[in-house]
């Protein structure tokens, strides 16, 4: 029995055998700290390499949001934990009721979590940079150690037995392997530009990564690790992997880019993007044949799905994909699915999509995300919009429960820049309902207000066939004119007509519109992996603000302020004939280090090659 939490309103500072730590979600009772030491003993001894931070540090329980994006079975599944992004905590929460049990502040962002069956439970944070060790016993949330890893740290897998965390570090390209018992980082492998997600099979032996950065998925050995196999894919934002039950097979979804402009033909067509679940026979990736790695179209022609971020495999030969944008399941039955070349149908197979006993489709509302198979059938699905975990009969395919994570909706504001305002627009940013057909959302080309590793011909610049790269939108309303060329002077404009002519979607209403741009606005600049702790500047760094700002190389001529841009516009040698504006506006430069493609046309793909 999973018993009640009891919670005391005010911080309390205790010592965990020698490990002094910070809380404020769930009270540590003695007779807790002795349970915890009774049914984890390796558990405590985790050394603990980077500070706890303060619980005025890591986000407040108390906030607006929760926002989970992922969540894990704990405690003989008699439990869940989730890792709320946007209140930089973890929940507990009873399976069998659906109540709260507790709260935890962990750091901010967390992105993924895992367990390995028993009360155990770790968490990436993304921004803190860490690993956090949790312990779920008796109804209570403990962190019990913590790992610094660098930046940032994402997916999430354990090995079988749970002495192993598999840890996809995004800005350092690698993958790290924490031994959870010494709390050691005991092997590191580079497996690619960012990589975001990590599958382990069922036996342990082989990992698949998600990588961002040029859109593949890598397949990795885990005895002796190293990188067996390499399958690019013809688009981006690959999402989270997950093996069959025997580990043959690694399925995914991606987003496919059709490399069209957006007409409402070329939408339709798929021209543009495109939804996509790819298949790798792992049985074949030591020899490397890309004709193991095939692909399906999951866009229904006049309703498409948008923003596939998950895999889950139900066993049977059912498969179970998360489409945020698009607010649904997508579920796909046995093995006469006709998968074929990733880049061969832009549609779904008419056959397929009008076939109930293959092809199905839930709408659960929301952003579903992060997805947990429970050994009874049942499927948990992390929704992150509205902040809740969610249950499905599989088997039915209907939604059982939906578990709410936090309190009362904050009181409705008499500003634009209220909460309520604020989440209004985060909900039309990742809403593909907003494109002709819910092809594509805006989070599908500024994944997560960032950008992407492809170029796209919007039109936005008046002239056909200028593919450039997606623009960040942190801390928009501060950064303008807006657009490559800077024409754009107007940013509640820039917004309607995204809206109308990108996406070309319906009119949006003018408080549509003034929500969207005040969560833009609200959109941090991302932490810097070159910066120490404090914020401070390494002495290398140090030496290139110095170069920076020489008259020499006159960088901050054009890149000034906390945000290194400016109004203005200049010719810098790369118009073309056709343009329809001369000269460009210096891109932001805070957040650069997320970038994967440089200058406007891409034809960079580093930093040191721009310089």
């Amino acid at each position: 029995m999973i018993a009640r939490t009891h919670r005391r309103t005010n911080p309390v500072r205790v010592s965990l055998f020698g490990q002094t730590t910070h809380h404020t979600a769930a009270f540590r009772s003695p007779s807790l700290l002795m349970a915890v030491a009774v049914v984890a003993p390796a558990i405590v001894a985790v050394a603990i390499s980077a500070p706890v931070p303060a619980a005025d540090d890591v986000g407040d329980r108390t906030a607006a949001y929760r926002s989970p994006v992922d969540l894990a079975l704990v405690d003989g599944e008699r439990a869940l934990v989730t890792a709320n992004s946007a209140a930089g905590t973890v929940s507990l929460v009873e399976r069998a009721s659906g109540r709260r049990l507790a709260e935890l502040a962990v750091g901010k962002k967390p992105a993924a979590v895992a367990a390995a069956g028993g009360t155990r439970a770790v968490v990436t944070v993304a921004e803190a940079g860490d690993l956090v060790l949790l312990e779920t016993a008796y109804g209570k949330l403990v962190e019990t150690g913590r790992v610094h890893l660098g930046f940032e740290p994402r997916g999430l897998a354990l090995s079988p037995d749970g002495r192993l965390a598999y840890v996809a570090v995004s800005l350092d390209r690698r993958l790290a392997v924490v031994d959870l018992e010494t709390g050691k980082v005991v092997a590191s492998l580079e497996v690619g530009s960012i990589p975001r997600h990590v599958a382990l099979a069922a036996d342990g032996r082989k990992l698949a990564v998600s990588c961002a950065g040029k859109a593949e998925i890598v397949i990795v050995d885990t005895e002796p690790l190293r990188v067996a196999s390499r399958h690019r894919l013809p688009g981006f934002n690959p999402g989270q992997p997950a093996f069959s039950a025997d580990g043959t097979t690694v399925c995914f979804p991606w987003t496919y880019d059709g490399g069209s402009h957006p007409s409402k033909g070329n939408i339709r067509r798929g021209w543009v993007t495109g939804s996509r679940l790819g298949r790798l026979r792992i049985a074949a990736t030591d020899a490397g044949p890309d004709a193991e790695l095939t692909g399906l179209s999951l866009d229904v022609l006049g309703r498409a799905a948008g923003d596939v971020a998950a895999v889950a495999v139900a066993g049977n030969g059912r498969l179970v994909v998360a489409a945020g944008g698009t607010h649904e399941l997508l579920r796909l039955d046995g093995d006469a699915i006709p998968f074929m070349q990733t880049s061969a149908s832009e549609v779904m197979d008419a056959t397929l999509a009008a076939d109930p006993a293959r092809f199905g489709r839930l709408v659960v509302d929301g952003r579903p995300l992060g997805m947990r198979l429970a050994a009874d059938g049942r499927l948990y699905v992390a929704n992150h919009l509205l902040d809740a975990v969610q249950e499905i009969d599989v088997a039915a395919f209907t939604l059982a429960a939906s578990f709410p994570l936090g309190g009362d909706d904050p009181p409705a504001s008499p500003v634009a820049t209220g909460p309520q305002f604020v989440r209004r627009g985060e909900a039309i940013f990742y809403d593909a309902a907003r494109s002709f057909d819910q092809w594509y959302s805006c989070h599908t080309c500024h994944f997560d207000g960032g950008g992407n590793s492809v170029t796209f011909d919007t039109l936005n610049d008046g002239s056909s066939g200028s593919y450039k790269t997606v623009l960040p939108l942190y801390r928009l309303a501060e950064t303008g004119p807006w657009a490559w060329h800077g024409w754009q002077k107007d940013l509640t404009g820039a917004v309607r007509r995204s809206l109308v002519e990108t996406m070309q979607g319906p009119e949006p209403t003018a408080d549509d519109v003034a929500a969207l741009a005040a969560y833009l606005a609200s959109l941090p600049v991302p932490p810097s992996p070159h910066r120490r702790p404090d914020g401070g500047l390494s002495a290398a760094a140090e030496r290139g603000r110095a170069i920076f700002a020489r008259d020499r190389a006159a960088c901050s001529r054009c890149h000034a302020g906390d945000l290194l841009t400016t109004a203005e516009i200049f010719d810098v040698g790369l118009s073309r004939a056709g343009d329809r504006f001369d000269g460009f506006n210096p891109p932001v430069l805070a957040g650069v280090a997320r970038k994967t493609l440089f200058l406007h046309d891409g034809r960079e793909k580093s930093l040191r090659a721009v310089l």
